[in-house]
Order: C-alpha cells, then sequence, then structure tokens
C-alpha cells in the first residue's frame, strides 16, 4: 500500500475559486472513512499537499506508540473503503460492512460535488480512480440512498426511477417518515401534497430555523435531494433533502397596473383581436 491521495477540483461555473472550507472537508472527511475505529493509536498522517487549485492531499497511516507505517494494521479497512467507494462507482449500493456512521460520512463527500465543488478524485488503489462530478455523485447517492428503503420500495412498488434535483411549494406539515424528520410540502406545479425526509446534515439546521409559524403560514420553500418518480414520472416524495426558504416579495395592484396595456382599446376589442390573432 502506497499514501493514499485525493484531488478537489473547483466548479466550472467558477474555475479559479475553489472554497477551502468545501476543499478541507472533503480532505477530512476522505480520511476520516479511511479511519478505522478500532485502531485508535493509528492516524492518518499528511505527507504532501498542494498550495492552490486543485487541491491535492496525500496522507499515510502512522502507529503513534511506534512512530512508524502502520499500512499493515489498517489495509483490512482501507481495501473495504475502497471496494464500496468503487460499488458507489457503478452505481451499486454499499455492503452490510459499510457502518451507518461511513455511510453518512460518503453522503457529505457527494454532495459537496453537487454543491460548489465541481469535481473529487479519489485512489482507489491498483491505478483505479473515483472521479465524483455532479452526475456522478447524482448516481452514487442515489445508491447509496436507496439501500435504506426497503419498506418504502415494498409499499411503493410502482417507483420508477431517482434524480437528483428540487421542489418548490408551501410547507404544510412537520412530520416523520419511517421515524426520520420530514416534511410536507405542497409542490407549486402540480398541487400535490409531497413528503421530504430531510438529510441528517440539514437536520439541526431546520431545527434552528424553521418555527410553528412558518407552517401557519405556508412559507414558500425549496428543498433539494434525491426525487423519487413513479411509472407515471409523478413526483412520490423527497428524501436527504434540504430546506431552502424563498423569499417572497408583495406585490401590489399599482404595481402591475398599466393604463395603456390595450393601446387605447376598448377592454371587449382587445380581446376579440387576442383572440383572432390580429394584435401585432
Amino acid at each position: 500500500m502506497k499514501p493514499k491521495k485525493i484531488t478537489v477540483e473547483a466548479s466550472p461555473e467558477h474555475p479559479d475559486v475553489l472554497d477551502i472550507r468545501d476543499a478541507m472537508q472533503q480532505v477530512m472527511d476522505y480520511f476520516d472513512l479511511l479511519t478505522d475505529r478500532g485502531q485508535p493509536d493509528v492516524v492518518w498522517n499528511l505527507v504532501f499537499a498542494s498550495t492552490n487549485s486543485p487541491f491535492t492531499a496525500e496522507g499515510a497511516p502512522v502507529d503513534l506508540r511506534t512512530n512508524a507505517p502502520a499500512y499493515s494494521l489498517v489495509q483490512g479497512h482501507v481495501e473495504l473503503v475502497e471496494r464500496g467507494l468503487a460499488r458507489l462507482k457503478g452505481g451499486e449500493p454499499l455492503d452490510a460492512d459499510f457502518s451507518k456512521e461511513k455511510r453518512e460520512i460518503a453522503r457529505r463527500i457527494l454532495r459537496r460535488n453537487l454543491n460548489g465543488i465541481g469535481r473529487t478524485t479519489i485512489d482507489l488503489g491498483d491505478d483505479a480512480v473515483y472521479k465524483i462530478e455532479p452526475q456522478q455523485a447524482e448516481r452514487s447517492l442515489a445508491a447509496i440512498n436507496g439501500e435504506d428503503d426497503e419498506e418504502y420500495e415494498y409499499l411503493f412498488s410502482t417507483f420508477a426511477r431517482r434524480e437528483f434535483g428540487s421542489i418548490e411549494g408551501r410547507i404544510l406539515d412537520l412530520s416523520t417518515s419511517y421515524d426520520e424528520p420530514a416534511i410536507t410540502l405542497r409542490e407549486h406545479r402540480s398541487g400535490r401534497e409531497i413528503q421530504c425526509r430531510i438529510s441528517d446534515d440539514a437536520r439541526d439546521e431546520i431545527e434552528r430555523s424553521l418555527t410553528a409559524g412558518d407552517v401557519w403560514a405556508h412559507r414558500r420553500a425549496r428543498v433539494r435531494g434525491i426525487i423519487n418518480y413513479d411509472a407515471s414520472g409523478k413526483i412520490v416524495r423527497v428524501y436527504d433533502g434540504r430546506i431552502a426558504f424563498i423569499k417572497t416579495k408583495g406585490t401590489k395592484i399599482k404595481d402591475i397596473h398599466d393604463p395603456d396595456f390595450t393601446g387605447g382599446l376598448p377592454a371587449y376589442e382587445y380581446i376579440d383581436r387576442l383572440r383572432e390573432n390580429e394584435l401585432g
């Protein structure tokens, strides 16, 4: 085994801007994945870090008791993680050996590639790499999240596809979905009530920002996460969601009133011409 490497690149929308918080957290989460909690005396020592974008970091395991390399102590755990990442790369679910804690770390890594980071490249060993770009991140998130929904899949056998995206609507209710926090939204396009399960990352934020008044006032919001569709293309629900409130500006009649809208024509004549497609 050799030192493990991760490279973080900026979004194509801002190729010269890489948020240092995103880059550092991405690196920290990657090496947290590689850390075996059963080996408390082994840490990943930073052996290299680039000073510009793309940001690259390399780490090697060290036994603090001897200050010696500890590749043999972490090899089994590292191989487990790399097998899991390889499965996600292929759109396959993680196996049972991947703990709940490690699953959440993997989710965080993937989500950043949908919000700020353009590409994350992880060395999987044997010259294999896992390049995580937005489309790949969506595919991997769908795989990692799908494995937690056996009951849901049973109840909603008409489920057809999943994709990462967002819906907008009015907040109707706070609830739970399989004992997980959720928000019910009336989706503004279809008027249907959609249940949105909230991600672990967003839970604390929502607890701080969402009030009973927001629910009673049916505040407008956008939920971004994994969208489930049925066979007819209708949204069934959203999960692993994050919520953002949409600010609305009150509009008064005087703001939209235009006395010259009909060009001087009486309303009935304007409507008749409009129907006959006679307006230039």
